[in-house]
């Protein structure tokens, strides 16, 4: 039963010991206190009624970061895939960082909001905060009913999170030869990417004794991973496990690779010769996509009047940005047209399902049948004309 008197303290507070039970063979209190012995009364009857509601009181003083490698453990023997367990892992490493200091009840919903309003501000993609949201509302689930009687992660509220999820599709016949005929740093990454199906990590850590242009095969064993808020290592692994696969690439590709410079370990080092951080990744696209601007983009008015002008001017981009998973889908999008099977093209593609390989199969064939339609109005169209003018 708990302990009912409340005694004043030293410092003038009012303190209360509530008993909550025997852990591990001993007696359990919990402190509350206050200003007034009303307001420790007030308090006391708060735990009491969360007793009687069955929630750990103790447990409410276990750190966040205890909760948030429970549910990473639980993640981690799961039947998700390796790059799933890695995004979890950064996901909740993160999290624990911006609660380092916190018990379990001491996270509110005002500090989930401030944490992802930050990564709205610094621009992370709706579908990145979506995922950090999605992972706190697990860890904060878990402790609900045991340690705490809401979950603060459902109590968030943010419109608009994030920039629009990457819109993914492959390039047209005219960007491929922009990308063949434009000389630039970004070029062999562009036309290996959308040649061979490679993720940017895995070409990251692609070496030349992994290439075999005699047999046509790019042999992907491992790859770069480029943590948000981190340091890009190299992992004896890839996304999943079915991202360990040899690559069989065409001709035009292995014949490509032949020109390129052999004097680094790498296929595709920094300028400075060591491994692609994500800032380096950043700079040389965006340099690529302004090139294929100057060289291909249409001049707008602004344009003309910034021209006249001495000095160097930036462009207006009119031009769609191509992205780096742009690529990798166009070779995707090349192996459909080619008549390459879904399984084979799956097993190309490194994807850990094939269902991920039929979905983008599926979209081609439904756009294939559409144009083929089109054609056939376009035939019957004329048909029809001919006819009118015979008749005539």
């Amino acid at each position: 039963m708990a302990k009912s008197r409340v005694k004043k303290r030293p410092d003038g507070r009012y303190m209360m010991q509530i008993y909550l039970g025997m852990v591990d063979g001993k007696r359990k209190y919990k402190s509350v206190y206050g200003a007034t012995p009303k307001e420790v009364e007030l308090k006391a009857e708060e735990i009491r009624e969360m007793m009687g509601k069955g929630l750990d009181i103790a447990a409410q003083r276990d750190k966040f970061s205890q909760w948030a490698d429970d549910l990473y453990r639980i993640k981690n023997a799961s039947g998700v895939t390796q790059g799933q367990k890695q995004n979890y892992y950064h996901t909740i490493e993160w999290w624990k960082e911006q609660f380092a200091l916190y018990s379990i009840s001491d996270v509110r919903a005002d500090d989930i909001e401030r944490a992802l309003l930050w990564m709205q501000e610094n621009g992370y993609a709706t579908r990145t905060i979506n995922f950090y949201r999605s992972v706190i509302t697990q860890i904060m689930e878990r402790a609900v009913g045991r340690a705490i009687q809401i979950n603060p992660a459902k109590l968030v509220q943010l419109s608009g999170m994030g920039q629009p999820a990457e819109k993914r599709r492959a390039l047209t016949e005219e960007e491929q030869r922009w990308i063949w005929d434009t000389p630039h740093r970004a070029q062999p990454a562009a036309i290996i990417m959308m040649l061979s199906g490679l993720r940017r990590g895995e070409l990251s850590a692609l070496t030349w004794a992994d290439v075999d242009t005699v047999n046509q095969t790019i042999t992907v064993n491992k790859t770069v991973e480029y943590p948000p808020d981190g340091k890009a290592y190299i992992r004896n692994m890839t996304k999943s496990a079915a991202g360990m696969r040899v690559v069989y690439i065409p001709r035009k590709l292995a014949d490509y690779l032949d020109t390129l410079p052999r004097s680094n370990l790498l296929v595709y080092p920094s300028a400075s010769g060591r491994m692609m951080t994500a800032s380096a990744w950043k700079a040389v696209w965006q340099s690529y996509m302004a090139e294929l601007n100057r060289k291909y983009g249409q001049r707008t008015p602004a344009d003309l009047e910034r021209m006249k002008k001495p000095g160097r001017h930036k462009l207006d981009m009119t031009i769609p940005p191509i992205t780096l998973h742009w690529l990798r889908h166009t070779f995707c999008t090349l192996m459909y047209f080619a008549g390459v099977d879904a399984v084979q093209a799956c097993a190309q593609m490194g994807h850990a399902d094939v269902t991920t390989t039929l979905k983008i199969y599926t979209h081609l064939d439904q756009q294939h049948k559409r144009r083929s339609m089109d054609k056939l109005d376009a035939y019957l169209s004329d048909d029809a004309s001919q006819m009118q003018v015979k008749q005539k």
